[in-house]
């Protein structure tokens, strides 16, 4: 372990977890693709990584433990970022849909709802649709 991770805020560590799994979704074809290298480049800035802290992460992905958020909207929003990497290239094959459940297992999410969940999230991306109205598209099929 890096010295200076002791030091990280537990946000930034959770964000940091929560990187690596994204890392881990665009690995699962055993390859990056440029699209996904942009899209993870993206993300991580917006979780507040340095450009040196993103590279780090996409070469050492097996170093860290994922830590969902407590919140349900992050929660989705984490599962919504790493389907949007899955997609990057095009297609989401059979490897990447264990990774995209596992992973939405991992965050709190039911059996039951999984596959609502990513079948909303991917149908969404496809017809364009933003993560705030996936988001609200998935609470209402999951009420009903």
């Amino acid at each position: 372990m890096n010295v200076l991770n002791i030091f990280d805020h537990p946000e930034k560590k959770q964000n940091k977890e929560y990187f690596v799994q994204l890392v881990r979704s665009a690995k699962a074809d055993d390859k990056i693709y440029e699209s996904e290298l942009i899209l993870l480049h993206r993300l991580g800035k917006k979780l507040g990584l340095t450009e040196p802290e993103i590279n780090t992460l996409i070469r050492d992905t097996d170093k860290t433990d994922y830590i969902p958020p407590y919140e349900l909207t992050k929660r989705f929003e984490q599962v919504y970022n790493i389907v949007s990497i899955a997609m990057a290239d095009g297609s989401i094959d059979e490897t990447e849909m264990r990774v995209l459940k596992g992973f939405a297992l991992r965050s709190g999410f039911s059996d039951d709802e999984i596959p609502v969940m990513l079948n909303t999230i991917t149908e969404g991306i496809k017809e364009g649709k933003n993560e705030e109205d996936l988001f609200d598209i998935y609470r209402n099929k999951i009420r009903s």
